[in-house]
């Protein structure tokens, strides 16, 4: 009886309230709300005067018709060779100069970095200048991105090496006259395969799977690779990059390790053979990576300010290399190992060893992954920096496979975009992909007449150039600090990725940080965030109680705002933590807990009392599954058995015609479901009799 008086006279001070009559201490919360407009306050009635109509989905069939009648050959043949829209607007007079400087500056830069890593990949030097030329092609015809500069890129030329050490027979791997293609030996067939006929299969492969990924309109994919995840990922990866030149450094053969921990054996292998280092090798790579270090870091930030062009470093450290060595004779007298011999002219088209395919398609699966979140994380910064065009995620997938099958048939590793190739052609002035035309145009100049001329240039002054250039990668460890800062569950998925990386491979790298990442979704997911909120006195606000001091609570009435989607896998834990808010008292430290709080003043009030009615802000749920209606349905049928009621606000569209579709309202009175807080509030204090 006496609870009974207890919860009249909450009811009681209330209903004052809202008359405007000051009963308590407790100030003025909500005024002259019997003198508000005719305003509807549940959501049948707000429905029923704003006309509200369930919105229609087309039917397959009028969503096909629709789309092919939308898709034209024009259209078609825009959105398949974004060159042709360009095209029609590339201002000539204004444009061709600074995509000639730009085609020429990227040109020259793809020389070094085609010779370089193309050793990383395993294969001989001339394929990397294969690699600016023949996929580029394709790309500049049907590339969405207009700066970005495809071709060597040192993460994909290693993860490449991986399936060309394994499959292909060298003097580095002579222990593969075993391995069987397909059940018939390779020596029984008389035809071994070579590092280049293994490195092109695998751009073929690689760029299957992008003309599928396309095609499917998987694109959005590339989502699951966060930044943090790329730079871990990458990070891991110089690594990687870095260890497999320690041996071209110190001039020493070591044997080449494959699987995990290779990294840890490669350097055990250093340490025991470092008696065995060529001192002159030793010596021109010191001074090629202080060389290159002093010119990058001081000398190159000033010279930029001033030119408008760069000097292309990396190229004059080749073209100095050769010709020392060939005056001095590196390799005749002092054992120093060079590039060697340097085809010249085009190769022929040849169909990829087609036996190999089966086995390459899950190393071709990862790599494209790889390639593809490179490519489109580069693409938007250059899109944003050079006036914010549309870089588009699905036709990307299809330029980048068209143009590794296309380099297939001439011996190409797997390609992806040079943020250093592509910065350049933007900051000289590139304005589009005709730069990667003329670009390729001096490149079909090297390769026909100049390749001979670099045969003298040691090994040691590319792994150099590798390395240095590699410097800003090995720097985004700095990212583990700043994603510790922001979040705990960041600074795992890139630890995850880094020793994933470094520790086993680079392709479980991959999956452990995707895994990571998909991880802490689903951990995030399970816990809405849940918050009680009171009326800013005199208003129709409702706030946080623990972030805003004015607020308070309306007493008898606790209102809490779920933020996220409610789903099976959340369904008791949001029941069970909006059970325990109405409990109160011995429950408030578990609220601060969840980062819920009160305010003082309220919590000495909820420790006599409970809260008589419960309203529940919806205005942050994104979407309900089945599992969540029945939750919601079985926590209106407690708290009724209680006594109490339950109150709904700010259901989205979505939300409502999922709890229609789940009968929601046969069970729920839809005089319950409330259009805002306020109009809950309302409707509760006016209520002359209450549960």
């Amino acid at each position: 009886m006496a609870e009974g008086n207890h919860k009249n006279g909450f009811l009681d001070e209330a209903l004052s309230l809202v008359n405007g009559e000051a009963t308590s201490q407790v100030p003025v919360i909500i005024r002259n709300a019997s003198n508000r407009i005719n305003k509807p306050s549940t959501r049948s009635d707000f429905d029923q005067l704003y006309l509200y109509s369930k919105p229609k989905k087309p039917g397959f069939k009028k969503r096909v018709v629709h789309s092919s009648k939308r898709c034209d050959m024009k259209e078609g043949l825009f959105s398949l060779f974004p060159i042709t829209d360009w095209l029609y607007n590339y201002r000539w007079k204004n444009d061709t100069f600074p995509d000639l400087i730009s085609g020429a500056t990227v040109a020259i830069m793809h020389i070094p970095h085609g010779i370089a890593y193309s050793m990383l990949a395993g294969v001989p030097p001339v394929v990397g200048i294969y690699m600016a030329f023949f996929p580029v092609l394709i790309y500049a015809l049907m590339g969405t991105s207009r700066h970005l500069s495809i071709g060597t890129f040192s993460v994909v030329c290693m993860m490449t090496s991986k399936a060309v050490l394994m499959y292909s027979e060298t003097e580095k791997n002579p222990n593969n006259s075993n391995f069987t293609l397909v059940g018939i030996s390779m020596a029984e067939n008389h035809s071994s395969l070579s590092p280049t006929q293994v490195a092109s299969a695998v751009c073929f492969v690689v760029g299957f799977w992008q003309v599928v990924m396309g095609v499917l309109k998987m694109g959005v994919l590339s989502v699951l690779l966060s930044e943090t995840l790329v730079s871990g990922f990458t990070t891991g990866a110089a690594i990687h990059v870095i260890t497999s030149q320690i041996s071209k450094f110190f001039g020493i053969k070591l044997p080449r390790r494959t699987g995990a921990l290779k990294i840890i054996y490669s350097y055990y292998d250093l340490f025991f053979h470092i008696t065995e280092a060529n001192l002159v090798t030793v010596g021109i790579s010191l001074a090629t990576i202080v060389i290159l270090t002093i010119w990058n870091e001081l000398v190159k930030p000033r010279i930029e300010k001033k030119l408008p062009i760069p000097i292309p470093i990396e190229l004059f450290a080749v073209i100095i290399g050769t010709a020392v060595s060939y005056l001095a004779g590196f390799e005749e007298f002092y054992k120093v190992k060079t590039i060697g011999h340097v085809s010249t002219g085009l190769p022929l088209p040849e169909i990829p060893p087609l036996a190999l395919f089966p086995h390459l398609l899950v190393d071709g699966l990862v790599i494209c992954l790889v390639a593809f979140s490179i490519n489109m994380s580069m693409a938007k910064i250059l899109a944003r920096k050079a006036g914010n065009y549309s870089v588009v995620a699905n036709q990307e997938l299809l330029a980048g496979g068209c143009a590794n099958l296309f380099g297939s048939l001439f011996g190409c590793v797997p390609t992806a975009a040079s943020l250093s190739r592509s910065m350049i052609q933007l900051k000289v002035g590139g304005k589009t992909q005709f730069a990667s035309f003329f670009s390729c145009f001096i490149l079909l100049f090297v390769l026909l007449f100049v390749g001979p001329l670099f045969q003298p240039l040691p090994n040691c002054v590319l792994a150099s150039i590798v390395v240095v250039a590699l410097k800003g990668m090995i720097m985004q460890v700095k990212d583990l600090y700043q994603a510790w800062k922001h979040s705990h569950a960041d600074a795992l998925v890139w630890l995850g990725s880094f020793l994933g990386v470094v520790l086993l491979d680079i392709d479980y790298g991959l999956g452990i940080g995707v895994s990571l990442s998909l991880l802490t979704l689903v951990i995030r997911g399970q816990k809405p965030l849940l918050r009680v909120l009171g009326n800013v006195p005199g208003t129709q606000l409702y706030l946080d109680i623990k972030c805003y001091q004015s607020a308070v609570e309306i007493p008898g009435v606790r209102i809490i705002q779920i933020a996220g989607g409610l789903h099976f896998a959340n369904n008791e834990y949001f029941q069970h933590k909006i059970l325990s808010l109405m409990e109160g008292g011995k429950h408030d430290k578990a609220l601060h807990d969840n980062h819920i709080g009160s305010n003082p003043t309220t919590i000495e009030t909820n420790n006599h009392s409970k809260p008589l009615c419960l309203v529940l802000d919806m205005v942050s749920v994104s979407f309900v599954d089945p599992s969540s209606v029945k939750g919601l349905l079985s926590l209106h049928k407690d708290i009724q058995e209680q006594g109490r009621i339950l109150c709904l606000t700010n259901c989205s569209w979505n939300v409502y015609e999922s709890f229609n579709k789940c009968s929601f309202f046969k069970d729920f009175p839809d005089s319950y479901l409330f259009s805002s807080v306020h109009d809950a509030v309302v409707f509760i204090s006016r209520q002359s009799v209450m549960l």
